[in-house]
């Protein structure tokens, strides 16, 4: 039977805690369409508005100790989706409402594969070597931030770089990470949101 975040199933709240991939799937599998919808409608951008879902998703698997309850996992994620598009409004740097999202359904197809366990971990090693094809700056960006879990002024000290650099160079890891991925055929969001947020940590 599949876990679902609900009151009937209290120990999915557990799993969720755990960073199980299968909780992200779950979330991901009731909460993506609907967020894109609220992005695309905030944006007018459906391109930039995977993105922003797929921010706030890692967003909230980084800080899953902190919620108790379904209700508050689903208010995180539209208040969190809601602020990054006010922010994509006010910022000087928004790119056009027509791109391409032709691998949206690449990733679905993608994800339907990682299914399986083996095949799984298997992609989750070739993520890996991915993240170790980035330019070097953005490697160590992404690693400090994802793997030793370090703070953006915790990152910013220890690389002499300020924090808004560093917020900078971690957008683009990340968006340099999803284009690897997607050209590898190696994409899947739920994957992809388990990998950055939670597995890279491990």
């Amino acid at each position: 039977m599949p876990m679902t975040l609900s009151p009937q199933n209290q120990d999915a709240i557990a799993v969720f805690q755990q960073g199980s991939y299968v909780a992200v799937k779950e979330l991901f599998d009731e909460h993506y369409t609907v967020l894109i919808d609220f992005a695309t409608q905030l944006i007018l951008n459906k391109s930039e508005a995977h993105h922003i879902v797929q921010e706030t998703f890692i967003k909230l698997f980084q800080m899953r100790d902190r919620f108790n309850r379904e209700a508050d996992i689903k208010a995180f994620l539209f208040i969190t989706v809601r602020n990054i598009c006010f922010a994509y409004i006010r910022s000087e740097n928004k790119k056009g409402s027509d791109q391409d999202v032709t691998w949206y359904q690449q990733s679905l197809k993608t994800t339907a594969r990682y299914d399986a366990e083996t095949l799984r971990n298997q992609a989750l090693d070739d993520m890996q070597r991915q993240v170790q094809a980035l330019p070097e700056t953005e490697q160590r960006v992404f690693a400090l931030l994802f793997c030793d879990q370090l703070t953006i002024p915790a990152v910013a000290g220890q690389l002499a770089l300020t924090p808004v650099t560093v917020t900078q160079l971690r957008i683009k890891a990340i968006a340099l990470l999803r284009e690897n991925l997607i050209a590898a055929d190696l994409f899947s969001i739920p994957l992809f949101i388990y990998f950055v947020a939670v597995y890279s940590g491990l």
